[in-house]
């Protein structure tokens, strides 16, 4: 008696797991809000002063305008973020310098050591740095909410004339965001 009232219970745990399943996956792969380009009232984050864990350089978005920027926030202990990563370097190595990419690290507890070595270990390329708040409270001001969300893996295409927008979330391919990239 007791077997047959085990077994008539695996059908109904392995639904409910399967729908636990689907909806923890889903807040890791669904569709945030789009933004439309100039809805955030905020354009601080184009003068910020940002300054490169690799070379210490530092520099603004606004100062390096006249080539197509790739801006994308991003943590370390983030897998998409990391294959996000693996596309945009493949971009910036079939590009070269016509594009520009920053990549903004923008876990507060983040180290300098810890962004270095994710970088040098996946071998990508372009400006890194670790997101001074004011920057990162400036993109959501401008873009919205979606720029914290690590797992949307967050990209913004800035044109040479000065143009944003947050392109949709999800993993871009290096072919998608060059699309992206067409349009500048």
């Amino acid at each position: 008696m007791k077997r047959l009232k085990l077994a008539s219970l695996f059908p109904l745990t392995m639904l409910i797991l399967a729908a636990c399943c689907t909806l923890f996956l889903a807040g890791c792969t669904g569709t945030a809000p789009f933004v439309p380009e100039g809805t955030g009232s905020d354009d601080a984050w184009r003068t910020v002063e940002l300054q490169d864990v690799q070379t210490g350089e530092k520099f603004s978005v606004a100062s390096l305008s006249g080539k197509p920027i790739i801006l994308y926030t991003f943590t370390v202990s983030c897998p998409i973020c990391t294959l996000q990563q693996k596309e945009i370097t493949a971009l910036k190595k079939s590009l070269g310098e016509s594009v520009v990419v920053i990549g903004l690290d923008i876990d507060p507890k983040e180290e300098v050591d810890v962004l270095k070595s994710h970088i040098q270990k996946n071998g990508f390329s372009g400006y890194y740095v670790l997101s001074p708040p004011e920057m990162t409270g400036s993109l959501m001001d401008h873009f919205g909410p979606v720029v914290v969300n690590p797992a949307s893996a967050p990209v913004m295409v800035i044109c040479h004339e000065g143009s944003a927008r947050l392109l949709a979330t999800g993993i871009k391919s290096s072919s998608s965001l060059s699309s992206s990239l067409a349009v500048c």
